[in-house]
């Protein structure tokens, strides 16, 4: 559903916001409205093609083995064209920027993600999407020790210059966001980043804005709906290089994000609670399945058991070429110029240690809840 929407008062100048519209969006726009065409069809897209621009252009019979015939029949279309360059307008009017897949801006760690946003609005300071970001998540019903754990938790990070990531929900996320203003934040929503949701962050969402940034893959004007927000979680997991789930019932939306943090190779933390509380049984539950314990807010690590990078040379430079997703041997080999057969040694013995872990197809990705592969660590030998 969809709701007027209204200019938005931001840190950012009209006209830094409209530079930032980058020239593939009105193409972006046009292939993500076409049928049967989600962010993983316009991701094979643009990888083939190269760009948002040369795959609207492209070949009919090839953009159609991609995408489709009925992609391919409507892309020519003069109403999605006319959609496109109103939307375009809009975000203009409204002050909000766009970040489109396979255009420089977009956040790279997005391509964790099998189908990654084809199109991000943001109001704010979309950089902060680049650095270092650590997302806080949690229930709703949120008790008192976990509002104060999540706000201490956001203070601290934020205090160490990295982006506190979350949902805006209320609850545990609201509280992140709280305790890292005015330092970094980022939210992202379940609704058009001009809708505010739930409309009792209003004063919340305002002073993101101040600070921080809030961005969403929905249209301006689209209302938050139940089955946005599964498909939000997996841009906050995909965001972050640690996800925190302070409080969590076994039902808990969190635990979705948690497992595709995981998918992703992302560390995955928790914070323990009482054994008879229903909002901290699936935070406990994370804990017995192996995640990272959170026990101190401040002002040491904020992620406890961190471990120290490998001393052997080769096996840190190659444990630091491990991207955030599973990777094959034959890539960490094409990355770092080591032969295979040396990789598959070093591997091994990065398996042993417990610093990497085999996937079922025969790749291998970061152990979840083990630290010590964060490249920020490497002049550090933490």
């Amino acid at each position: 559903m969809v709701a007027p929407a209204a200019p938005i008062t931001g840190p950012e100048s009209r006209s830094a916001t409209v530079q930032r519209i980058p020239a593939a969006a009105r193409a972006a726009m046009i292939l993500q409205a076409l049928p049967g065409l989600g962010p993983l069809r316009f991701r094979r897209l643009v990888d083939h093609f190269g760009s948002p621009g040369s795959a609207l252009e492209a070949n009919t019979s090839e953009f159609a083995d991609l995408a489709g015939k009925r992609a391919a029949a409507a892309r020519r279309g003069a109403v999605l064209a006319a959609r496109a360059d109103e939307m375009i307008a809009r975000c203009r009017d409204a002050v909000i920027g766009l970040l489109v897949y396979g255009t420089p801006g977009y956040p790279s760690s997005l391509k964790a993600l099998r189908g990654p946003p084809s199109v991000l609005f943001f109001v704010g300071r979309s950089e902060l999407l680049h650095g270092p970001c650590v997302a806080v998540v949690g229930s709703r019903r949120a008790t008192a020790y976990g509002r104060r754990i999540a706000r201490r938790l956001g203070a601290h990070l934020a205090g160490t210059s990295r982006c506190v990531v979350s949902g805006m929900a209320m609850g545990i996320d609201a509280e992140a966001h709280r305790g890292a203003l005015p330092g970094p934040t980022a939210a992202v929503l379940g609704s058009g980043v001009d809708v505010v949701s739930p409309p009792r962050n209003a004063s919340l969402y305002r002073r993101i804005l101040e600070s921080g940034v809030v961005v969403s893959e929905y249209a301006p004007g689209v209302k938050a709906e139940p089955h946005h927000f599964p498909a939000r979680n997996r841009i906050i997991a995909a965001l972050a290089t640690d996800v925190i789930i302070v409080e969590a019932s076994n039902r808990s939306g969190a635990l979705i994000t948690a497992d595709i943090a995981l998918d992703l190779g992302r560390e995955v933390h928790a914070v323990p609670g009482p054994i008879d509380r229903p909002t901290s049984a699936g935070t406990n539950r994370l804990i017995v399945d192996g995640a990272g314990v959170i026990v101190d807010t401040g002002p040491g690590d904020a992620f406890p058991g961190a471990t120290a990078l490998p001393a052997e040379p080769d096996l840190r430079t190659l444990l630091l070429a491990v991207p955030p997703a599973p990777v094959t041997l034959e890539e960490l080999a094409r990355v770092t110029k080591i032969p295979v057969e040396d990789v598959a040694t070093s591997v091994t013995v990065l398996e042993i240690r417990g610093y990497l872990t085999p996937t079922r197809d025969g790749r291998v990705m970061r152990t979840p809840g083990r630290r010590g592969t964060d490249a920020s660590q490497a002049g550090s030998g933490r």
